[in-house]
């Protein structure tokens, strides 16, 4: 037979160690339904018909003629603007 004191040691343990099992299988069930109501929520953005738009006048931008010494204005990237009178060209050395 096992003493008075031993016995309600093991007893306190079982309830620590059951108590905290509880608590981990309830943040694991918190998590799982915070993460599925993030899931289910709309997505936040612009209306398809917006998206098909911008795609369609990138796709366009691609298409168009550009000029071959600038590459990244040709991909849409970047403006290809002509240097204006106001713009300093650098020197070739």
């Amino acid at each position: 037979m096992v003493p008075r004191s031993d016995q309600s040691q093991l007893l306190q343990r079982l309830r620590v160690g059951a108590t905290g099992l509880v608590l981990v299988v309830l943040l694991i069930v918190l998590a799982s339904a915070l993460f599925r109501s993030a899931i289910d929520e709309a997505p936040i953005g612009e209306d398809v018909a917006t998206v098909e738009e911008q795609a369609n006048v990138a796709l366009a931008n691609l298409a168009a003629p550009g000029n071959p010494d600038e590459p990244l204005a040709e991909l849409g990237i970047s403006p290809g603007a002509a240097p204006g009178a106001n713009a300093v060209v650098p020197e070739a050395r």
